[in-house]
C-alpha cells in the first residue's frame, strides 16, 4: 500500500530537504507552506504521516498539530515536529499539542528516515486494524 506523508514548512528548502531524504523510501510527499494549506490539504487526502514546523507566519505548528488532533477525521495522524528549536519548552509544547515526536534540524538522514517509515508502517497497521 503507498503511503503518503505530507510535509509543512514555510520554507521551500527545508521542505526539499525532507523530500530529499524520503524520496527513496517509496512514499508519496505532498507539502504545505502553511499552516492553513495543511489543513486544507488534509481534507483532501489521507496522510500516514505530518512532518511538521513549528516557526510558521500565521499559524505555527502547534496551533496546527491541535487543529488536527481536536478533528475526528485527522486526530489519529502520526505528526513528527521538524524544528530547528531544541528548547525543553518547545519539545513539551510539541508533545502536549499531540505530536508523537520531534526531530531537530538539521536533519540526521537516517533519524528522519527510521522515525518517518515507524509512523507511517503503525499508522497503517492501525487503519487496518479498524477496518476489521
Amino acid at each position: 500500500m503507498e503511503s503518503k506523508i505530507l510535509i509543512v514548512d514555510d520554507v521551500p528548502k527545508n521542505i526539499q530537504m525532507a523530500m530529499n531524504i524520503l524520496k527513496n523510501e517509496g512514499h508519496k510527499m505532498y507539502y504545505a507552506k502553511s499552516g492553513e494549506m495543511a489543513l486544507k490539504l488534509v481534507n483532501e487526502h489521507d496522510f500516514d504521516l505530518i512532518l511538521l514546523d513549528i516557526m510558521m507566519p500565521d499559524m505555527n505548528g502547534f496551533t496546527v498539530c491541535s487543529k488536527l488532533k481536536s478533528d475526528e477525521k485527522t486526530k489519529n495522524i502520526p505528526v513528527i515536529f521538524l524544528s530547528g528549536k531544541d528548547s525543553t519548552q518547545d519539545i513539551e509544547q510539541a508533545y502536549e499539542s499531540g505530536g508523537l515526536d520531534y526531530v531537530v534540524k538539521p536533519f540526521i538522514n537516517i533519524e528522519l528516515i527510521t522515525k518517518a517509515n515507524s509512523y507511517v508502517k503503525l499508522k497503517q497497521l492501525e487503519d487496518k486494524f479498524n477496518r476489521l
